[in-house]
């Protein structure tokens, strides 16, 4: 776990931390509720090992990023756009999205907003809603 490298990303004005480990196509893990990047922690080397780059950040306002000025604000579509914009700030175009408990939310809301910019998708811990 000492090789997984961690920063701060700038995504629409908020410093998201990142954690990424390995190289290869992209794999975003979308982490669920009140957990933080380290929940993936394990996944992470697997998929490294694999020939993957894992990429796994906390949201706006866990862990380490910043907190959005008005928090009781934020939606849904916020959180969808800073995973746009992070994947934008790491020059990745397409990426396999996983999510688990909220981030599988994220995750089918990610893929109906941006489709072009998904490989797959993978969700864990939650029904896909007639909603969505």
């Amino acid at each position: 776990m000492d090789k997984i490298q961690h920063k701060k990303v700038d995504v629409g004005g908020l410093n998201l931390h990142v954690a990424e480990l390995g190289s290869g196509p992209a794999v975003l893990l979308l982490h669920g509720f009140p957990e933080i990047w380290y929940s993936w922690r394990y996944q992470m080397i697997a998929l490294a090992e694999a020939g993957f780059h894992a990429i796994t950040p906390d949201f706006r306002g866990y862990g380490l990023s910043d907190q959005p000025s008005e928090p009781e604000k934020a939606t849904y579509h916020d959180v969808v756009e800073d995973m746009a914009g992070l994947l934008d700030a790491l020059s990745i175009q397409k990426a396999f999205v996983v999510g688990k408990d909220f981030g599988a939310a994220i995750a089918y809301y990610f893929d109906l907003c941006h489709s072009h910019r998904v490989k797959g998708i993978v969700t864990l811990g939650i029904p896909l809603h007639k909603t969505m």
